[in-house]
């Protein structure tokens, strides 16, 4: 059985948070998350858009207003949402804190906003009374398992299924997290929107571990279009913007007929061979696209052609 480290031991497992939008925008936007669930005023949250079989990250929304089964987001994106957009959010098992602890704030806080209200839905009451009751019998086991993924808080409206629909968009955001800690800029290789919902939904370690501490890895390889790894810090990530705008112009010729989504995620793939620099590129890849939000591209023998064309090309342009 692998070890499970440090982090997780701390209660630096993560829970999932997933939610919808109940009434678009033009009704006054809300969500089916809300402060039962953990979610209060002033919380980010990440939104997408589903469309063609796949997700497109619409941005980050942050919440205006807490009630206890449901929030109202606000700002820029939020105006954007659409009855049925997801949204996900996330905790570590130490910031939910214990059961008790959990249970306990959610009461002090409607104490203090019923105070001045005549009365309250008996039907939210219950339907409260629920979903607090599950999250405190779940807190135990999140900490008792030590696992680094250890659970979920979903809205009513997503059901257990929905929930395991999402563990290829979950993996990619997982994936992107990692991308940006080897130095990828995910906001020029991929877009302003996934560099945002990926960042809000990167939680903060309960420890300082190699793996969670800011890295400054240099690309290295023996590959002309990469950057010298002597070179400054400046001229590197100059030479790897260069990069990154070859590789979505070649891109955009070799995959004119993919969505833009996985066009993104190949320019990630791309970006990431040339630090990573792995020994079995082909091997890599197929890995890397088992892991995004179209594991189905594993086994597409014209995206696996295509990969490595765009590699070929990029190369050969560095070279000129």
């Amino acid at each position: 059985m692998a070890q499970t480290d440090d982090n997780t031991k701390a209660g630096g497992g993560i829970v999932w948070y997933a939610g919808t939008v109940l009434s678009s925008a033009a009704e006054a936007e809300r969500i089916d998350l809300g402060d039962v669930h953990g979610i209060l005023e002033g919380d980010l949250l990440a939104a997408f858009r589903r469309t063609d079989n796949h997700y497109r990250p619409l941005g980050t929304v942050q919440i205006i207003e807490s009630h206890p089964t449901w929030s109202r987001p606000g700002g820029p994106v939020a105006a954007q949402l659409q009855q049925g957009d997801l949204v996900l959010g996330i905790r570590t098992v130490r910031q939910i804190g214990t059961g008790s602890d959990f249970s306990e704030a959610f009461l002090n806080r409607q104490l203090i906003r019923n105070s001045n209200r005549n009365g309250y839905s008996t039907l939210r009451e219950q339907e409260s009374a629920q979903v607090l009751r599950t999250i405190v019998n779940r807190q135990q086991r999140w900490v008792k398992q030590l696992k680094p993924v250890a659970g979920r808080i979903r809205g009513a409206s997503v059901t257990p299924a929905d929930f395991q629909s999402l563990q290829p968009l979950l993996s990619q955001i997982r994936r992107c997290q990692d991308f940006s800690a080897i130095g990828i800029p995910l906001e020029k290789c991929a877009s302003p929107e996934w560099a945002a919902v990926t960042a809000v939904l990167t939680p903060r370690p309960a420890v300082e571990t190699a793996s969670s501490a800011p890295r400054n890895k240099q690309p290295a390889a023996p590959d002309a279009s990469l950057p010298n790894p002597d070179s400054s810090p400046d001229s590197l990530a100059a030479t790897l913007n260069r990069r990154i705008e070859l590789i979505q112009q070649e891109s955009s010729v070799v995959l004119f007929d993919r969505f833009p989504e996985e066009r993104i995620l190949a320019n990630l793939i791309c970006t990431a061979i040339g630090i990573e620099n792995p020994r079995n590129e082909p091997l890599w890849i197929g890995l890397e696209l088992a892991r995004s939000q179209f594991p189905e591209l594993a086994d597409d023998r014209e995206m696996q052609q295509e990969i490595p064309e765009i590699l070929k090309r990029v190369r050969n342009a560095s070279e000129q």
